[in-house]
């Protein structure tokens, strides 16, 4: 694993290749309360029942880095969409797409519209992304 000492970013190869720039949290969610709201209580169930983890605002989306990067999270004005990988394409009526990300890896996204869809289930493939090694 590689730190750039410039950004503080974790990358699996030596000088991966990377944009340094950020952006305050807090731009991602102007006039998207909901999805602030959602995000909040992500990050308070990610932390207390998987892992803690890193924020990292970048200027396209928001990553969350646990011992690798597990998920980015976009903030939309009336839900928080979130991208995560798994070995496994998610066989769920939540999930709205999928695509392959690497040989192994499959990144599966979904929309999160409530609190009360941030549960056991989602937790569960979480914690399965958090660490995993893509």
């Amino acid at each position: 694993m590689w730190t750039c000492s410039n950004c503080g970013r974790v990358f699996e190869k030596t000088k991966q290749p990377h944009s340094c720039r950020r952006v305050p949290l807090e731009q991602h969610f102007k006039n998207k309360e909901q999805a602030k709201e959602l995000f909040d209580c992500l990050v308070e169930q990610i932390d207390g029942k998987i892992g803690k983890c890193k924020v990292i605002s970048l200027p396209c989306c928001i990553h969350l880095f646990g011992k690798y990067d597990f998920l980015a999270a976009l903030p939309k004005q009336d839900r928080l969409e979130i991208r995560f990988n798994l070995h496994r394409t998610l066989d769920d009526p939540r999930l709205k797409q999928s695509v392959p990300a690497s040989i192994s890896a499959i990144k599966n996204c979904i929309y999160i519209t409530t609190v009360e869809e941030i549960d056991k289930e989602l937790i569960g493939w979480l914690d399965e992304a958090f660490y995993l090694k893509s």
